[in-house]
C-alpha cells in the first residue's frame, strides 16, 4: 500500500503538532502531539503532569506503560490493514527517570506483521536522548473496526 492511500497517515500527518480531534478518552487525557507519521513508525511527544507522577515527583511506571501501548496502539491503525489491533502482552523495561514536567517523545515501530498477531516496541526518550523506558508488544490483529477509524474514512469519501 502507497503512503498516499492511507487515510489514517494522512490524518494524523495533519495533526502534527496539534491536539489530537476525537481522540479516544485515554488518547485525549494523555494529551499527546504527534510529531512524525509514516505507515508502522510514529513519533509522539508528552509533557508530564502532576497527575502522572509517582510519589516521587517522577513519572509513574504505569503512565510510560500507558503511553506506550496508547502510541504502538496509534501506530498500529497507520498500517492500513484493516481492523483493531488489541494490545495481548507488553514487556516495558525502566531504564531511567522522567521528572514531572518534562517532556518525553514516544517513538514506536513495528517489527513483524504476521497473519494474526503483530510485534511492535516503543521506546520512551527524554529530551537529551535518554531512554527513560522500552517496550515489547504483541498485537492481535482482529475485525473491529473503532469509530475513530471509521469517521476518518467518511471524510475521505
Amino acid at each position: 500500500m502507497s503512503e498516499g492511500t492511507n487515510p489514517i497517515v494522512e490524518f494524523f500527518r495533519g495533526s502534527i503538532g496539534k491536539k489530537l480531534e476525537g481522540a479516544p478518552p485515554l488518547t485525549a487525557w494523555l494529551d499527546g502531539r504527534i510529531v512524525s507519521c509514516d505507515p508502522g513508525k510514529m513519533e509522539v511527544r508528552f509533557v508530564s503532569r502532576p497527575e502522572m507522577a509517582n510519589p516521587t515527583g517522577l513519572l509513574h511506571g504505569g503512565m510510560q506503560a500507558a503511553i506506550m501501548d496508547d502510541v504502538i496502539g496509534m501506530t498500529a491503525a497507520t498500517l492500513g490493514e484493516g481492523g483493531f489491533m488489541l494490545s495481548i502482552d507488553i514487556h516495558v523495561n525502566y531504564l531511567g527517570k522522567l521528572p514531572i514536567g518534562r517532556p518525553v517523545t514516544a517513538r514506536a515501530r513495528f517489527v513483524r506483521l504476521g497473519k494474526r498477531i503483530a510485534h511492535a516496541v516503543c521506546e520512551l526518550v527524554d529530551d537529551e536522548g535518554n531512554v527513560v523506558s522500552r517496550c515489547d508488544s504483541n498485537l492481535l490483529k482482529t475485525g473491529f473496526e473503532p469509530e475513530y477509524q471509521k469517521k476518518i474514512a467518511q471524510q475521505e469519501t
